[in-house]
Order: structure tokens, then C-alpha cells, then sequence
């Protein structure tokens, strides 16, 4: 028997699309509707030999202009998507996953056993082309020209690869070294380019084109819902707004989106001149997702922030009550533990009824039974205000230290940005002796201005680097301190609620700033009664859908009736 190499068996295919291809000659008949069997499709579609309703399948309300071009749609049959609360309709959602060649078997199997089980029209992307089981992975790199691939000091870790894979060696093993782990990062500026055209021309057809990364996680419940309220005929590019310079750009490990209507845009004018420059600009450039968002702008489209769009993982995200209501549409730098930790959470509360969620739901299942009054070797990442002693750091971002300068010896500029929010009574003082109090973060502080600001602190705060009773009781005469970590010569205090992780105590035996004291035990520790009044502040949350419409009519964003 012979198989095309080109056939991928996946959790969507039915039974009679897996023999045809694997063996043609044998004819698989159902069984009679009177007989009692498991759940099958019948030759309508609809679920029979169950009770239970198929998992939805995602409807753009929207009509799609091309549907005669559309991939024909898989049928969702009980058996074949048990799991899955929500499914993307194939002809709408094309999903791209980029990783690398030294993560790939790290990262993606979770990903493989989880998000994508659901998404019926995936593609991904690595360094190199190879087969993962029976997965294709496709080079992201394959289009880059010869002169760069083969010359250029950015892919010499490709070159690197690729005689490895051919000696079949193990490419994991190359991630273990911080020059590796450079040059991974100067290859993968050149992967979005190539990526974002190859997706669209190989399905040229899909309303939306969705990028992620392999350690990201998309809540496709939520996604779908956003992504209702454009048109994909329309040029959308779609993420999380950062800005680079002058360019505004979607941060790539959070996950973006660009329409159909954007990449007809693109793809006008993607040709062998205009490539050649772009390759030439990606050879100086710091970021393929700023590479990218410039490309776009060039073909006239614009990034449009959507929110709920984070690049932390659960451990690291900071829960207050500005997002409690917020509905979460992303994730990033999270592991096959997060992935696995998310996915189960979703999975049972849409199971259970629910069709969308928030990350108060989040915190209420996966974070608050984590927090305890103190914790032994862990570390909630608490860093807003730091104590170490009367020659430690004392850093603080909510916190500026007055720094009497010469208000001359400020650029024009400055000035002029400082004097619009300046008081009457802080204008006439500058008047009348030239000197300005400016505010300055610790560290850009003499020695003799620190000792000044150490004097200005509260008994209190000069202590909490002492013990851990210390520390806590500076948390606790800090109105706005919800956590804090301490360790032997340390105290952090923070503004919101991390989760954290443990921290094993021989990773951090000695701190240098402090002469090298021994830190063999860290604890961190929650303001249980800060954290219920928090709950009891927060909004009681719209529905997911009413969030988004009034998000729409906020931002002055609808589709067309």
C-alpha cells in the first residue's frame, strides 16, 4: 500500500477520509440508525447516537465574497472533536505557529495536544522543513535569497543547523549556549516576512490569517468574538501596540491577525524589487515584528490595538482590578505546564455552559488558591519598591526623589515638555531662583543625594530589609502594597498580585551588592485581606459579548450592515 507523504491524519478527519487514503480499497458502511452505537456523523452532518450537542462552530456573521475559492469546510463530528468547546471554521481562520528548530520538540507537542487539536487549518513554521510524526513543518526561511542565507553573519546558526540535521544530530542541544541563543534571535527577524507571504499564497482564499508563537496561547473563544466586529474584506492588522522609534508595530509573541483585505494589500506589492530592499532593511533592522509593521505601512495599512492581548505567562502577569473584567485573548512565554494549565480551565468552564471568560475567572481558579499568607522558596516577582539597607537600592517606579537642578541646564525641549504641567506656585519658585526640583529615580542619584533620600525614609522602611516581620510590616504600612518578597539583607513590595514560582534556594546563595550575605531561604508573601477587598471593589462583569460591543462603540469600530 502506498501513502502520499502529503496526507497528515488529523483529530477532524472522519474515519471513511482516513481509509480512503491509507487503504482505498476498503469501504467502511455505518451502521443502521436503529442499532445502538457511539457517536457518528451521518451522511447530513448532524450528531446521531447522542444527546449532546456538537461544539460550536464558529460563524462570521459577515458573508463571505469569495466562498467559491473557500477550502472546503471539515465536518465536526462528536467523536473527532471531543474536547474542543470551540472550533474556527477553516475557511475563516488560517492559524500560523512560529518556532525554531532547537525548541520545536519541546514546545510544540503541548501545543499539538491542546490548541491546535482544535483548529482545523494550522500551518508551522520552523528554521528548517521537517517532519514532526506525522506533522509538516515548514521552513520559514525557505524564501529568503541565496545572498543572505549562504553569506550574511545573521544565518550562520542557520548553516549551523542545517549541517547538524543532515549529520542527524540533535538541534535541542544547540539551545544550551547564550551565543545560541543570540544568534537564534538574530535568525528569527528574517522568519515574519516570509511567513506572513507564504500563508497567503498558499491559502489565498481564509478570511483571517492568525500568527502565534509556540509559547503562546490563544483563547480562541474570546479571539473569535473580537474578530467579529471587523470585516476581514477591510485591510485590519490587528495586536497589541508597541512602538519602535516611529513605528508602531504588533509585538509578535503576543499574537496578531491581519484580514484577508490587508494581505490582498501586501501582496500588490510583493515583488522581486520591493523584496530585495526589505531584506537589505531586515539585515539592519532589530525586529521582525517591527520589520513587518513597516512593510504593512508601505502597503497603506496601519496596526489597530485590540486589548487583551499580554505577554506574560500566569506566573508573571500582574492581577489587578484594571483587567479584572477585561476578556483574555492571549498569552506569551508560557510552558507546556501553562499551556496545560490553561487549556484544562477552558475546556471544562465552556464544557460546563459558559461561552466566553474573563480574567477574573482566571484568577478566581488558577491564582487565587495559590496565594498563602507566606510561601517558603518562592518568588513573586515583587519589585515596585526595594529595600536593602542604608547603601542597598531603594528602587521604586511609583516613587521620585527631588534633585535640585539648574533649569537652564535643561535641553529647550525638555523644558518645554516640563513646563506645561508645572503649578503656578512651582513656575514662580523656577522664576525666581532658577532651580528646578526634578524628579529622579534612585539610581540616578549621587551618593550623597542617596544618603540625603535614606534619611527621608520612615523608620519603618528602613528596617524592612531586616526580616521577614519586617518586611511584611512595611507591606502592611504601604496602602497600595498587595505582595512582598523577602530574603536575607532584602525586602520587595509590590502594587499588584503575582502568582510567582519556586525558587529553589542553591540557585541563589549570595547577593554581591550586599558583600555576599547568604540568601539560603526566600519567602514570599499575599495580603490575604488586600486581595478579598480587591475581589469586593471589583465591577461586576458584563457578558464577554456586551464587553466587546461596548469596546466597539468606544473605539467608534462596526462592521458594515
Amino acid at each position: 500500500m502506498v501513502v502520499s507523504r502529503h496526507y497528515l491524519p488529523s483529530v477532524h478527519d472522519s474515519a471513511e477520509e482516513v481509509v480512503s487514503h491509507y487503504a482505498p480499497d476498503i469501504h467502511l458502511q455505518r451502521p443502521p440508525q436503529d442499532e445502538p452505537q457511539e457517536a457518528y456523523e451521518d451522511t447530513n452532518g448532524d450528531l446521531a447516537g447522542t444527546d449532546e450537542e456538537p461544539p460550536p462552530v464558529h460563524d462570521d456573521p459577515a458573508p463571505s465574497t469569495y466562498a467559491a475559492k473557500e477550502p472546503p469546510l471539515i465536518a465536526s463530528s462528536k467523536l473527532a472533536l471531543r474536547g474542543c468547546p470551540v472550533i474556527p471554521k477553516s475557511a475563516d481562520f488560517l492559524v500560523s505557529m512560529k518556532t525554531g528548530a532547537t525548541e520545536l520538540f519541546a514546545k510544540l507537542p503541548e501545543q499539538l495536544l491542546t490548541t491546535l487539536r482544535c483548529v482545523p487549518n494550522y500551518m508551522i513554521f520552523s528554521d528548517i522543513e521537517q517532519e514532526m510524526g506525522d506533522y509538516h513543518i515548514y521552513s520559514s526561511l525557505e524564501d529568503v535569497s541565496d545572498s543572505y542565507k549562504y553569506s550574511h553573519r545573521d544565518f550562520s546558526f542557520y548553516r549551523r543547523l542545517l549541517d547538524l540535521y543532515a549529520k542527524g544530530q540533535d538541534l535541542s542541544l544547540l539551545q544550551i549556549t547564550k551565543q545560541a541563543e543570540g544568534s537564534a534571535w538574530d535568525l528569527d527577524k528574517w522568519k515574519f516576512l516570509p511567513i506572513t507571504h507564504k500563508v497567503y499564497k498558499e491559502q489565498p482564499h481564509v478570511k483571517w490569517y492568525i500568527f502565534l508563537e509556540a509559547d503562546s496561547y490563544m483563547a480562541w473563544p474570546n479571539v473569535l468574538e473580537m474578530l467579529a466586529l471587523y470585516d476581514p474584506e477591510e485591510p485590519w492588522y490587528l495586536g497589541a501596540t508597541h512602538f519602535y522609534g516611529d513605528v508602531a508595530f504588533a509585538h509578535g509573541g503576543m499574537g496578531y491577525m491581519i484580514s484577508n483585505g490587508a494581505m490582498r494589500m501586501l501582496d500588490s506589492i510583493y515583488d522581486h524589487k520591493h523584496v530585495a530592499e526589505w531584506e537589505r532593511r531586515v539585515s539592519e533592522s532589530c525586529c521582525g515584528d517591527v520589520m513587518l509593521a513597516d512593510v504593512l505601512q508601505e502597503a497603506g495599512i496601519n496596526i489597530t490595538g485590540i486589548p487583551g492581548l499580554y505577554g506574560e505567562s500566569l506566573a508573571w502577569f500582574e492581577w489587578d482590578e484594571g483587567k479584572w473584567c477585561e476578556p483574555a485573548l492571549s498569552w506569551h512565554h508560557v510552558r507546556a505546564h501553562d499551556v496545560e494549565a490553561l487549556w484544562q480551565f477552558e475546556t471544562k468552564l465552556l464544557n460546563s455552559g459558559s461561552s466566553h471568560y474573563v480574567y477574573r475567572d482566571l484568577f478566581l481558579k488558577l491564582i487565587e488558591p495559590h496565594l498563602a499568607a507566606t510561601r517558603n522558596d518562592w518568588d513573586n516577582m515583587s519589585s515596585d519598591r526595594i529595600y536593602t539597607g542604608p547603601t542597598g537600592r531603594h528602587g521604586d517606579e511609583g516613587r521620585r526623589y527631588k534633585q535640585p537642578v539648574q533649569w537652564e541646564d535643561l535641553e529647550k525641549e525638555e523644558r518645554d515638555d516640563i513646563w506645561k504641567d508645572l503649578e503656578d506656585d512651582q513656575k514662580e519658585a523656577i522664576e525666581a531662583d532658577g532651580i528646578y526640583q526634578k524628579e529622579t529615580r534612585w539610581d540616578e542619584l549621587s551618593e550623597d543625594e542617596q544618603v540625603s533620600a535614606w534619611e527621608d525614609l520612615t523608620n519603618v522602611e528602613k528596617e524592612a530589609h531586616e526580616s521577614l516581620r519586617h518586611c511584611r510590616a512595611a507591606c502592611e504600612d504601604w496602602s497600595e502594597c498587595m505582595q512582598y518578597w523577602s530574603m536575607a539583607g532584602r525586602c520587595h513590595l509590590h502594587r499588584t498580585i503575582r502568582l510567582g514560582h519556586y525558587l529553589d534556594s542553591k540557585h541563589v546563595t549570595v547577593d554581591e551588592d550586599l558583600g555576599g550575605v547568604s540568601l539560603n531561604r526566600s519567602v514570599a508573601g499575599w495580603m490575604q485581606d488586600r486581595v478579598r477587598d480587591m475581589k469586593d471593589r471589583a465591577e461586576v462583569c458584563k457578558s464577554v459579548p456586551e464587553w466587546i460591543k461596548q469596546h466597539a462603540e468606544d473605539e467608534g469600530i462596526g462592521r458594515p450592515s
